[in-house]
């Protein structure tokens, strides 16, 4: 450590000059640019020190506001240090060039003046209490006052500045140090620490593409040719042709997906307050996740999301996983995630095509860099180098896409499909044709590796999305089939039948149920199931299969493009809802505005509503029944 100071007090050096000089130069007009410098990187790496611990008290103080808020890990510490040594260092330099070119400028106390105000009005505003104005006026009173006391403490402001800047330094470089390698040796410690797996265990790859519903693969019966790829793994595996989500929106489908229980058990309804020490077993009820029943066979498990929102560790889904790739995964992701890139972000990259520094960014080919979306390919390019980190243990990739999900389109850099013409289906089924592309090139890799011979592939998602129909652009307001309905295959060559199709509804929760019944761990099954594989292996025996559920709680903050829909349908807006499916029949029941029944088979749009009807009304007082049995038996599960 001593050795690594010394390093730091070697940078410092770039900007050392005499403490008094510095002290004169605050009320002279011209200084050296090494003053400017010091000054500038001072004031930096303190804005960005605060900045990151702001980030990340203020996440779990805010947490009620989630959605729009902005959201890091610890790596913030050492980011938002650098990104605002960096900008402060380019304003130095402008202000050092005016005082050399104007010998009356007062450059100096210009630069402490505009530092202090930028450092105010950046902590003040990451508390997201305060309007913008006020963070501003705060920020000027500030900077008005440290300049009258700068005219008469200015040897002791430069020497404070001189003195501490090292330790700031420091800071910054033993936090990169400290986060970096801590994640790493505790994912190695953990690693080393698994139990033998099985001989012949298989890889277990499940891809979740957020925001996909069914009807939208060419597999699915869809007209387009929007998915080759996902149509290679349906006609080599299993599909079960309708499958449906726990839920309309992330979070809670999510956690179902790693519970196999649906939102009423696993509580995971909306987001909850972050710990302040972290999640540890609190989460989700402490019900176990496939991560840690899969940990316990041996297997080494990891996480790759690109929902940086609703699927990450902050949220308590990390449970399980040794290693989870969600922020940070490119210089822009990084950069977007301060203060004053997201301010020129929101004044300058959501311009119209008109702008002229949309223009320019686009005449100079860096336009698309400036956005910080986790494409698929950089959730591809995580699972590729995380595989190859070890082959002694067979691992558990668990993934996110999130292209699919609005806003909706392909990278800039990629051809358009044929049939675009940039209308809003056009652009979710060319968003889809490119997670395809690169869900093709991934299992490329696994068999360039020799990995896809013992590979076992799940591919679902999490729920669908409205696309205008029941008045719904989006997702997570409404339970109708197409907010519900999901793709759901697996791909295990001589394990599962291929060109097989199973058309009973299933709930895809049963996931982590059926994957311990196809790695033969059946006895060491503790999900609540049922196993998706009784539909294939003894389909006769399957006529007791369970009806199945979807929730959504009451959300009382829809998006802007589907506030007008509450004037036409029930949504989650007032109200929590149920929705219970049969083999016919698709039951939704609204706390506040009564039940919606629809044959499903027949009317695949839901477009007539047959509760008024005496056979709608019989089937959904059946099926009403069955819901409030399974509110009254459910149990709130274990809480340790």
């Amino acid at each position: 450590m001593a050795r690594q100071f010394r390093r730091t007090r070697n940078c410092v050096s770039l900007f050392a000059v005499p403490t008094g000089h510095i002290g004169a130069e605050l009320s002279s007009p011209r200084s050296s640019f090494r003053s400017f410098l010091l000054v500038g990187a001072w004031f930096g790496l303190a804005t960005g020190l605060g900045e990151g611990a702001g980030l990340l008290l203020f996440q779990r103080i805010n947490w009620e506001r989630w959605g729009p808020a902005i959201h890091v890990s610890k790596d913030i510490l050492w980011i938002s240090p650098v990104v605002d040594l960096l900008l402060s260092l380019i304003l130095a330099l402008f202000i050092g060039l005016i005082a050399r070119f104007q010998p009356r400028f007062p450059g100096m106390r210009v630069a402490a003046f505009l530092f202090t105000f930028l450092a105010v009005y950046n902590w003040l505003t990451l508390t997201e209490r305060l309007q913008h104005r006020s963070c501003q006026l705060l920020a000027l009173g500030v900077a008005v006052a440290l300049d009258r006391w700068l005219r008469t403490h200015q040897s002791q402001a430069t020497h404070f500045w001189k003195r501490t800047i090292p330790w700031l330094m420091a800071v910054v470089v033993l936090g990169f140090a400290g986060i970096q390698t801590g994640r790493w040796l505790l994912e190695r410690n953990a690693v080393a620490h698994l139990p033998p797996a099985a001989p012949g265990a298989p890889n277990i790859l499940v891809i979740v593409v957020d925001t996909l519903r069914a009807d939208h693969l060419s597999s699915y019966g869809y007209g387009r040719p929007t998915t080759p790829a996902i149509d290679r793994l349906a006609r080599e595996g299993l599909v079960l042709g309708n499958a449906v989500s726990t839920c309309s929106w992330t979070l809670p489908s999510h956690a179902s997906l790693l519970t196999g229980r649906p939102p009423y058990e696993h509580g995971m309804v909306a987001v909850q307050p972050m710990p302040w020490l972290g999640w540890g077993h609190t989460s989700l009820k402490g019900y176990p996740t496939v991560g840690e029943a899969l940990q316990q066979m041996g297997y080494r498990t990891g996480a790759f999301s690109a929902n940086l929102t609703y699927f990450t560790q902050n949220v308590g889904l990390g449970r399980g996983f040794l290693h989870f790739e969600d922020y940070f995964h490119s210089p822009t992701d990084g950069l977007m995630r301060t203060l004053y890139a997201r301010e020129f972000a929101s004044a300058y990259l959501h311009r119209t095509e008109k702008s002229w520094v949309t223009r320019t960014f686009r005449s100079l080919g860096i336009f698309h860099l400036l956005g910080h979306l986790k494409r698929a390919n950089a959730v591809d390019r995580e699972v590729a180098q995380w595989m190859d980190r070890d082959r002694q243990h067979p691992f558990l990739a668990f993934l996110n896409y999130i292209d699919v999900h609005e806003a909706y389109g392909l990278p800039a850099s990629d051809p358009r499909p044929a049939w675009s013409d940039h209308g809003r289906i056009d652009e979710y089924d060319a968003a889809l044709y490119y997670v395809d592309d690169q869900i093709g090139r991934l299992m490329q890799e696994l068999e360039r590796r020799g990995l896809d011979k013992n590979t076992l592939v799940i591919f679902t998602s999490d729920h669908g999305e409205g696309l205008g129909q029941h008045h719904l652009q989006t997702h997570g307001r409404a339970l109708y089939w197409e907010q519900i309905h999901v793709p759901l295959v697996i791909w295990y060559p001589g394990h599962v039948p291929a060109g097989v199709r199973v058309d009973r509804p299933v709930s895809n929760a049963a996931i982590p149920a059926t994957l311990m019944t196809l790695l033969g761990a059946s006895e060491r099954n503790v999900f609540p199931g049922p196993d998706l594989s009784r539909l294939w292996k003894t389909p006769e025996q399957a006529t007791d299969w369970p009806d199945v559920l979807s929730e959504l709680a009451q959300n009382v903050h829809p998006p802007e493009i589907d506030q007008s829909a509450d004037q036409y349908i029930p949504t989650a807006t007032t109200g929590a809802m149920q929705s219970l499916i049969t083999p016919r029949w698709h039951l939704i029941v609204h706390q506040k505005l009564g039940e919606q029944i629809y044959d499903w088979v027949r009317d695949p749009q839901e477009s007539n509503n047959l509760i008024n009807t005496p056979e709608g009304k019989a089937a959904a007082l059946r099926m009403s029944s069955q819901l409030q049995g399974w509110e009254s038996a459910s149990s709130d599960g274990p809480q340790e």
